[in-house]
Order: structure tokens, then C-alpha cells, then sequence
């Protein structure tokens, strides 16, 4: 059996099974029990009837109809509760609800026999309500049943009409003021009046059968369409998953957990695994497996060389199976049978051209997998095999930046050993320790010693910025107060400010509230918040450094000056690594661009967030936000 023009499957898999026809019984379950609510009111109407009749002058035995009434609202109330377990009936079994509607009309019919008979026989205006109830059932009964009560009410009808007219019972004639209404003495008039409700019935019958045929096949389709739909929409949702595992999800473990339990729950099926290829492409190994029996898949590889199953889906083709035959049973081993599978299912994981794996489906009940399962499980292997090249590739990626970060890490600590030496020995020999040196000797020795201390710097910001980034690293939350640590860094740079002749303002009002992080890191973040400031201001200018209650529980911490400001140009790029705005440079050549990206990663670690206002040529602003240390949730001792 071919599914596919261009695809080769393997089957052996008898008819495909005919779609479950359901029909939902709750409508029918309705209309029975509105019948035996409609019922409650025939002994009242019939009561009514008969004095409206008297009051027109229509005469007829009234004690009989009473006594028919009464009969009705008898068998009525046993219908009642035989209607409650109907109610109740949960399954879809329709044995009860057709059994509970023959009593009903078998009931009827025996109260309406009585009735046509003590109103006038086949002169009875009674007649015609048998046409409602095989309208009944035909809804409610299979379909010869409408035939069935049809063949009973004309033969009925005919009886009555004969055994009056050969006065083997007698005949109960209508009296409209005081004239009989009596066809009884007509026996043509009542052949062609029988003839005509016969007809009649058995054509409402036909009609009303053939109309509920119809409806029945439409019911049957429209279940149908519905759970298609349902089946329809549950599959796309597990796609969209998929997809979103492709896009959001990186870890191959965990993409494989998502895509195979979503796909054993929306196919209905005990198992999904998914076999990947090594990279000689000669073995295959069970990369997940959800359902499956640990021992199935423990320590298993599959040399495709060895299984011409294997080798054949890795070649292209798909593999479907509704009964595992003693054939197969070599392909899967003892464990399938262990295991009580007897579908199976694989397709091909192919990205591009390139298989990469197999991906199967197992389920224990025979012949599972038709051709929209098998379309389906197609498209998901596709999915799929994005989704773990996409994981592979992340990994990847994530293995070779840590590589890279590792020998950064590496190289920086080699090179800042012997720059710190360098700086000693420059210290030493500038200091006169080994001799007077002139003028120019000095220089040289100065021009030397600034990039020195440049590129250590900037290893030292490179190694800080690796820190922050580093899952490894462990941020030591706890109280800060922010009035000693601020008071901290102006005696720090108090006297480099004084030096360039410059306004250093503090402000920090009694009573700030405490913040919860990690002292060190919130004070580097100061610290090159305020020396960017001081560095960038020339000469007689304003640096301020003030701290402040925000909104929202929050402590604004601000460093403001009127320096050199930020070109708006470069305002976007301004938290980019190695990043430096132009007229920065200007000021001051060498320069690292790690100073602010820093600052940003030890906001982001405090859950803060960080505003710049500036305008070249007129100075800049930075706010820090930082929340409000939860007392309850911080450590005993601040951080000092």
C-alpha cells in the first residue's frame, strides 16, 4: 500500500479500520424525557376538552374518558422514574432509551385505542394523534419500528370499526345537540375514511423514516467532522509545542522530553523513542524514549549494518506495522512482546537532506495507524529533527563560547601576572632605587608605564565581566547600606577630584532604606559610574554623586556631571562591550569599553534597572534603581 507518490512504505496492515461513528445521546435522551413531561399534561387538557365539548354542546360517556385520564397519569408516573434512570444513563447504550420509548408508545397507543372508542370510532377526532407518535418514533427507534406502529394503528382502526359494526362491542356515538355523529351506519363512508388513515400513517411513516435517515447519516458525519476537528486541533497544538521547543528551548534533553510526551499523548499511543545516528552514521542510539520500558532501550545501540529494518527507514522509507508478525519479531527482539506493542511506527529524522535519526511510535492495540497517523507523525519527524538540530547546534555553541571564555580567562590571568611584575619593577626604578635617572629617562619610563596600567586594567575588567557572566558565579546576597558604602568611595576619590580642581558633591539624606545584594559588586558599579564622570569632566568642572527613595519600593542611586556628554549618535551603543563614544577617545585614547556593560550586568544581577539622560557638551546623568531590601528575606549582617 502506498501512501505517498514519491515515499516507498513498508506495510502489513490489514483494511484500514472504518472511522468510529459516534452519535452524541443526549439529544435523544431529551426528547424521550420531554415526552414524559409533555404527558403530564394530556389528563388536564383531556379534562378541559371535555367541558369545552359540553359547553358546545358535544355529548359523549364521560366516566370512561375520565377513567382513560386517570390511566394516563398512572402509567405516567412509572414512566417518570423510569425516565430518571434514563437521565442518568451515562454510557452511550441506546438498548435502554429505545426499550423505555416502546413502552411509551405502546402505552399510548393503548389509552388512544380507548379513547377513539368512547368517542365515536372512526368518527373520532382522536384518530389522528397516532401521526405524532410515529413522528416519535421514527426520532427515537430504528427505522422499520415507524412501519411497525403505523401497521398497528391502521390495523387497530379497522378492527375497531369492524367489531362495532358487527356489534361485537359496542359503539359509542358522539351527540351534537342531540344529533348523533354515527358512520357507523355507513360502512362505505368509513371504509374510505379508514383507507385514507391508513394511507396516511404509513405515508407519514415513509416521510418521516426517510427525513431521519437523512439526519441520522448528517449526525453521523457531523460527529464525525467534530472529532476530526478535535483530532485536528489537539495535533496542531502539539506542533506549535514542538515549535516552541524549537524557539524557546535549548537543552537537547529537554527538547526531547517535550516533542516525544507530547506526541505519545496527542497520537494516543504507550510510546514515542527517538534513535540518533552517530557521526559514522554506523550505530544508532536511543536518545529518549517516553513510555517505553527502561530495559528496552537501556545500554541498547543498533548497528544499521545488522538491521535491514534500520537501514532501510535511515535510507528514506517509513515502517508500519499493525500486528507485529514472528517475521518482524527478529527487528525488535523479545522486549516488544515483553512490553504488549503490537503497532509500531517510524519514520525518518530528516533535516534537509540529511536523516539524522528515526522516530517511532508504539502503541498496544493492533492496527492503530492509518494514513492521516501516519501523514501526521511525518510532519512531526520534520518538526522534530529541526527542533534537535537546532539543541545540537545551541550546544554546541554554548560549548565553544565557554571554550573561549575559558582561554580569554586563561590568557588574561597569564598576562596579569607579569604586567603586575612590570609595574613594580617601573615603580622601583622610577622611585630612584636604582639610581638617579634625568628627564628623559622619565619620560620614556612614563610613556611606558600608561599603557601598562591600561592593559592591566582592562584584563581586570575582562576577568570582572567573566565573573558576571559565569553560571558558576555565587552572588552573596545580603543587607547594604548604602550611606557607608557611598561615604567609602568619595574618600576614594576625593583626592583624584581634587587633582583635576574639580566640585565632588555627596548627598545621601539620613534614614535611606537598605538594599539586598552584594556590597562588592554594587560598589564597583558605583565606583565606575563616578570615575567615568571624573575622568570625562574637565578641569573646574561638577561631579555629584547623590542616593534618594524611589517609586515602587526602589533607592535611586545617581551620578550626574557636566562633562563631555554623549554624542545621541552613540546613545543606543552605549552598554555595548569594548564600545567607546568618539569624543571619549578625545579625551582620553586608551580605554577599555568594559566599564558600562559592567555596570549594566551588576544591575541586571540586583533586578534594577539603569537610566542615562545626556547631551554632548553639556554632561550626562546616570540613575540606578535598585529595590528595597525585603528585611525578612535578607542575611543578619550588612555588607560594609
Amino acid at each position: 500500500m502506498e501512501l505517498k507518490p514519491n515515499d516507498t512504505m513498508l506495510l502489513d496492515l490489514p483494511e484500514e479500520f472504518s472511522r468510529r461513528k459516534r452519535i452524541i445521546m443526549g439529544e435523544l435522551k431529551d426528547r424521550t424525557l420531554w415526552f414524559v413531561r409533555l404527558r403530564w399534561w394530556v389528563p388536564p387538557s383531556l379534562a378541559a376538552g371535555i367541558l369545552v365539548a359540553w359547553l358546545i354542546g358535544v355529548q359523549f360517556t364521560i366516566r370512561p374518558l375520565l377513567l382513560v385520564a386517570a390511566f394516563i397519569l398512572l402509567y405516567n408516573v412509572f414512566l417518570y422514574f423510569g425516565g430518571r434512570r434514563v437521565e442518568g444513563e451515562s454510557g452511550l447504550r441506546t438498548e435502554y432509551i429505545q426499550r423505555f420509548t416502546y413502552y411509551q408508545v405502546g402505552l399510548d397507543y393503548a389509552a388512544m385505542f380507548l379513547l377513539i372508542h368512547y368517542t365515536g370510532g372512526a368518527a373520532s377526532p382522536f384518530i389522528f394523534f397516532f401521526i405524532f407518535h410515529i413522528i416519535f418514533a421514527a426520532i427515537l427507534l430504528p427505522e422499520l419500528s415507524a412501519y411497525g406502529f403505523a401497521a398497528i394503528a391502521a390495523a387497530g382502526m379497522n378492527l375497531i370499526a369492524a367489531a362495532e359494526y358487527l356489534g361485537w362491542i359496542p359503539h359509542h356515538a358522539l351527540f351534537y345537540q342531540g344529533k348523533a355523529i354515527d358512520l357507523a351506519s355507513q360502512p362505505m363512508h368509513v371504509t374510505v375514511e379508514l383507507a385514507f388513515f391508513s394511507a396516511s400513517v404509513f405515508i407519514t411513516a415513509f416521510s418521516t423514516t426517510s427525513i431521519m435517515r437523512m439526519l441520522r447519516k448528517r449526525i453521523l458525519d457531523l460527529a464525525e467532522l467534530s472529532e476530526t476537528v478535535s483530532d485536528l486541533n489537539n495535533k496542531l497544538n502539539t506542533l506549535y509545542a514542538v515549535i516552541q521547543a524549537i524557539g524557546s528551548i535549548r537543552n537537547l534533553e529537554q527538547v526531547l522530553h517535550i516533542v516525544t510526551m507530547k506526541l505519545a499523548t496527542v497520537m494516543d499511543v504507550e510510546a514515542i523513542s527517538v534513535k540518533l545516528l552517530g557521526e559514522d552514521a554506523k550505530f544508532l542510539n536511543y536518545a529518549a524514549a517516553y513510555g517505553l520500558p527502561d530495559e528496552f532501550i537501556r545500554n541498547k545501540t543498533v548497528e544499521v549494518a545488522k538491521s535491514p529494518l534500520n537501514r532501510r527507514i535511515i535510507e528514506g522509507e517509513s515502517f508500519v506495522t499493525g500486528k507485529v508478525t514472528k517475521g518482524e519479531m527478529f527487528q525488535f527482539g523479545e522486549d516488544l512482546t515483553a512490553a504488549g506493542l503490537q503497532s509500531v511506527l517510524f519514520v525518518p529524522l530528516k533535516v534537509e537532506e540529511r536523516i539524522i535519526g528515526i522516530l517511532g511510535a508504539y502503541c498496544k492495540r493492533p492496527d492503530k495507524f492509518g494514513a492521516r497517523e501516519i501523514d501526521f507523525f511525518r510532519l512531526a519527524a520534520g518538526l522534530v529533527a529541526i527542533a534537535l538540530e537546532n539543541a545540537r547546534y545551541y550546544e554546541a555553541i554554548e560549548k565553544m563560547v565557554r571554550e573561549r571564555s575559558w582561554f580569554m580567562m586563561r590568557v588574561a590571568h597569564n598576562l596579569r601576572a607579569p604586567l603586575a611584575a612590570t609595574l613594580s619593577i617601573l615603580d622601583a626604578v622610577r622611585g630612584g632605587y636604582l639610581g638617579e635617572l634625568n628627564e628623559r629617562q622619565l619620560s620614556y619610563l612614563r610613556r611606558i608605564d600608561y599603557p601598562i596600567r591600561n592593559m592591566l586594567s582592562m584584563i581586570n575588567e575582562l576577568m570582572v565581566l567573566y565573573s558576571e557572566r559565569s553560571e558558576k558565579r555565587q552572588v552573596t546576597y545580603k543587607l547594604v547600606d548604602l550611606s557607608v558604602l557611598v561615604t567609602r568611595i568619595q574618600r576614594t576619590f576625593q583626592e583624584e577630584a581634587v587633582k583635576k580642581s574639580l566640585s565632588f558633591e555627596v548627598n545621601i539624606p539620613e534614614g535611606i532604606p537598605e538594599i539586598r545584594g552584594d556590597g562588592e559588586m554594587i560598589e564597583q558599579m558605583i565606583e565606575n559610574l563616578v570615575s567615568n564622570a571624573i575622568k570625562y569632566t574637565p578641569n573646574g568642572g561638577k561631579v555629584k554623586m547623590a542616593c534618594a527613595p524611589g517609586s515602587n519600593d526602589t533607592v535611586c542611586i545617581e551620578v550626574s556631571d557636566n562633562g563631555i556628554g554623549i554624542p545621541k549618535a552613540d546613545m543606543p551603543r552605549l552598554f555595548t562591550e569594548f564600545f567607546r563614544a568618539e569624543n571619549a577617545k578625545a579625551v582620553d585614547k586608551i580605554g577599555t569599553g568594559l566599564g558600562l556593560p559592567i555596570v549594566k550586568e551588576i544591575v541586571s544581577h540586583h533586578d534594577g534597572r539603569i537610566t542615562v539622560e545626556s547631551e554632548e557638551g553639556l554632561g550626562t546623568v546616570f540613575v540606578v534603581h535598585l529595590p528595597v531590601a525585603q528585611k525578612e528575606r535578607a542575611s543578619q549582617q550588612p555588607a560594609q
